[in-house]
């Protein structure tokens, strides 16, 4: 190997690794012609469907299950909070909130 560069390999998302999974596991590609075509290694295949079927698609993060539900509703929480920006920012919500609106409606 001696004057040999290594092939470099792209980095690839939890999709492209689905994809690659679906393609072995159903459609019954091949891991080679499937990791040429991917710009990864065959050892990254057989890790990835070995990880798929011990833990399903959250065996490709390093993340806990806890911690993925948890960033799934503070990013939740933050997409509200921007839209919530935006539409202050909207001539008709400033309109609105300058109207007078009755403190409470007193029961009868």
């Amino acid at each position: 190997m001696h004057g040999q560069f290594r092939k470099r390999y792209t980095q690839t998302t939890q999709e492209q690794k689905m994809y690659a999974i679906q393609q072995v596991l159903k459609n019954g590609r091949g891991r080679k012609e499937l990791a040429e075509e991917l710009n990864v290694s065959v050892n990254s295949i057989t890790t990835w469907i070995r990880k798929f079927k011990e833990a399903g698609e959250n065996g490709f993060s390093s993340y806990s299950q806890d911690e993925i539900i948890r960033l799934k509703e503070i990013e939740k929480k933050y997409n509200k909070m921007k839209k919530m920006e935006s539409l202050k920012k909207l001539p008709i919500y400033i309109h609105l909130k300058k109207l007078p609106y009755p403190q409470k409606i007193k029961k009868l």
